[in-house]
């Protein structure tokens, strides 16, 4: 495994990132679908393995099953504590309630001490803001999340998720008055989204900020499982998020437009070419792209020990420009907040 600094800050993070959003309760995962989601049985299969592997950082949120993958990470982490980065979030609503959301004073001092008491731990690592938050002013956030780290509740803090003018003005925000600063970011980056290039990334760059790619393989496109005779081909063995009438961006950001079957062609090809899979060149090219650490979200071991062998695969100039360029710009992807 290797580890880098997780942005600016001085703690060491692994390439990989293990992300927890599978694990849980099918049943109670109300954000993102729950078809994908496992138990604590498999889950643990899961969290074993990433750690034999050298996976040190494990990204997880308090919404995701309404707070059992929280839960079962905390389980897994008895005794290997101090030797795991852990990453939550906090925004989505967690009830009915009125200040059960957002980024609010309020809500965030409550839903750390609920995190943490369902990861059996006394701080997290990185605390993020899982979206921005438009009916609560940002420096109210800010100075919440600075007490959080005081308090020793959190050590460092991020976000997910934004526009790069929000991120800035947070970022410049903190800087002017003295509040802790986001350390990393994360938000969707692969060879079918690269939209994060024009302003996100090269600010992360020039801030020392941590960049990490959350649906590095485009939901399963890029692994080519869906690849048939030139087409992109989505069946009922690909996951509701890819489906047209479900009416997730998935759909529209992955399948819809015509150049993404070229890519995935000459993703598949390359993969042939070094005798490795498509999902490893997918994560590869995120590596070899200045990402601090692919959040790789499954439920499955094979697929996490296909993920860190990538880290062993060099692309050359060519062939990152051969997978590069069939992409075309797209709309810049924002994921709506839900109506709070």
């Amino acid at each position: 495994m290797e580890y880098v600094r997780l942005g600016f800050s001085g703690v060491k993070v692994s390439r990989i990132c293990l992300g927890a959003m599978s694990f849980g309760d099918p049943k109670l995962q109300i954000y993102g679908g729950g078809g994908w989601v496992v138990g604590k049985e498999e889950a643990f299969k899961v969290l074993n393995r990433a750690w034999d592997l050298g996976i040190n950082f494990i990204d997880t949120a308090n919404v995701y099953s309404m707070g059992k993958s929280e839960e079962i990470l905390g389980e897994f982490l008895q005794g290997r504590r101090e030797d795991a980065v852990i990453a939550t979030k906090v925004y989505f609503p967690v009830s009915d309630k009125p200040n059960d959301r957002g980024l609010s004073r309020k809500h965030i001092m409550k839903q750390i001490c609920d995190s943490l008491h369902r990861l059996k731990t006394d701080y997290v690592d990185l605390y993020q803001i899982h979206r921005w938050d438009y009916d609560t002013p940002i420096e109210e956030t800010l100075s919440t999340l600075t007490d959080l780290v005081h308090q020793g509740k959190a050590r460092y803090i991020g976000a997910s998720s934004m526009w790069t003018w929000q991120f800035a003005k947070a970022f410049f925000i903190a800087e002017a008055k003295g509040y802790e600063k986001f350390v990393s970011t994360q938000t969707p980056y692969n060879l079918l989204y690269r939209e994060e290039e024009r302003e996100m990334i090269p600010f992360c760059k020039a801030h020392n900020i941590a960049y990490m790619a959350y649906s590095p393989t485009a939901v399963g496109v890029l692994s080519g499982r869906y690849y048939r005779d030139g087409k992109i081909v989505v069946g009922p063995d690909a996951p509701e998020r890819l489906w047209p009438e479900r009416g997730f961006y998935a759909y529209k950001i992955y399948i819809e437009p015509p150049e993404n079957a070229e890519i995935v062609k000459r993703v598949i090809e390359v993969a042939k070419n070094k005798g490795v899979t498509p999902t490893q060149i997918a994560i590869a090219w995120l590596l070899h792209k200045g990402v601090t650490a692919p959040i790789i979200g499954t439920s499955k071991v094979e697929h996490l020990e296909e993920a860190v062998e990538a880290l062993k695969i060099k692309l050359t100039d060519d062939e990152i420009k051969y997978l590069e360029e069939p992409y075309r710009p797209k709309p810049v992807l924002h994921i709506p907040p839900p109506q709070l």
